[in-house]
């Protein structure tokens, strides 16, 4: 983490070159007046933060700030975009990096979590469970290899973009079969990426808690993000993630009151929120098998490396978007209590045997102190 000291330096000098730097620029003199904004801004910005706790008169917190600072280096990277010289594209690339690099050196730590074995990574699922990562986000399949036309399920839809990643690995298992149902854990953007396309190709059914319908039918956005956690970058940009609700109602109908899920008898869904309101795991009780969702994920994935990057990791929740901590702590320990020998989560690695249990207990018992960030405006103030 950058000392509050450096960082204002840095602050300082990056101002005064976004200021003075664009009065020497001959070419591309239409950047002056956005550069010179940019600079001032920063400028302000800066004046007005409390780099060390409160001061009487700068009322930017640190959090804001560094959602400032990614802010205005995104937008030196997308102005970029439209520079024909050089030197200047690659000059602002440069600071657009750098600050956006700046802001992700200065996050607080993230959550704690507890370190996983390299021996708890799972090599074998079992033959009716199957895992792809998609991006960031993992989706799995539920039915053995060569599972006939509507005999299988997929679970969660991946990030925008997947739905070819998705198809062709469905193909590569079950041929020309397409699937019973998706089932969804929750309706956040890297969970339903190519919901609409692959319900549509197949023209399957979509099974969702009820208390997640409203983000499935158009009718009601998430809450914003907090990128005050900390962690890291995917922390920090969290801002700009996509909240909205999409529209599947044409397909969607709500799993059975009773935890029972239709046509798939040796597996049960579990209310577990906190992530999300209507936030379910799916649990296999003759082979013990998890698919925990966001419930508890196996990756520090408020960090740019741990999202691409996957080591695993046992966490809580994706904390940037869970705003209940209360019922999220409630959800890991109804999980934990479970004693799965196989997980996938939605994020990071598949993990297995004794040392998943043991440290699945270990994070329900100190989750206050292990999966909890620091900071979070749903401490503070739950949603």
């Amino acid at each position: 983490m950058i000392p509050p000291r450096l960082h204002a330096a840095l602050d300082a000098v990056s101002a005064a070159l976004l200021v003075l730097g664009p009065a020497s620029m001959k070419r591309n003199a239409g950047l002056r007046a956005p550069l010179t904004a940019i600079g001032l801004g920063v400028a302000a910005y800066s004046l007005a933060t409390s780099y060390r706790g409160r001061s009487p008169g700068r009322p930017i917190r640190m959090d804001q700030h560094r959602l400032l600072d990614a802010t205005q280096g995104a937008a030196c990277l997308a102005l970029a975009r439209d520079v024909d010289d050089q030197t200047v594209r690659t000059m602002l690339r440069g600071y657009g990096a750098f600050s956006l690099a700046v802001a992700a050196a200065s996050s607080p730590p993230g959550p704690a979590g507890i370190a996983v074995p390299a021996d708890a990574w799972a090599t074998d699922l079992g033959d009716d469970l199957a895992c792809l990562r998609c991006g960031i986000v993992n989706v799995a399949f539920i039915g053995a290899a060569g599972a006939g036309d509507r005999d299988w399920y997929l679970v969660d839809a991946g990030v925008p973009g997947s739905a070819a990643a998705i198809l062709q690995a469905a193909r590569r298992r079950y041929g020309a079969s397409r699937p019973a149902a998706i089932l969804l854990t929750h309706g956040h953007f890297d969970h339903v990426g190519a919901l609409h396309h692959l319900a549509e190709t197949w023209d399957a059914p979509i099974y969702a808690h009820p208390a997640e319908h409203p983000f499935l039918t158009g009718r009601q956005a998430y809450p914003p993000a907090a990128p005050e956690v900390g962690g890291g970058m995917m922390a920090e940009l969290s801002w700009l993630f996509p909240r909205h609700p999409i529209d599947v109602s044409h397909h969607l109908r709500a799993l059975p009151e009773d935890g029972r899920i239709p046509g798939l008898e040796d597996w049960r869904w579990i209310h577990t929120p906190g992530h999300t309101p209507g936030h379910v795991s799916f649990w296999n009780a003759g082979t013990r098998a998890l698919l925990a969702g966001d419930a508890v994920i196996t990756t520090r994935q408020e960090s740019l490396r741990g999202a691409l990057m996957p080591q695993a990791h046992l966490q809580g929740p994706p904390a940037y978007f869970t705003p209940d901590w209360a019922a999220a702590d409630l959800s890991v320990r109804r999980l934990a209590d479970l004693e799965p020998r196989i997980m996938v989560t939605g994020h990071g690695p598949a993990l297995q045997g004794d040392a998943l249990s043991e440290r699945l207990h270990a994070l329900a018992t100190t989750f206050r102190q292990r999966a909890l960030p620091n900071d979070s405006r749903y401490l503070r103030q739950p949603s």
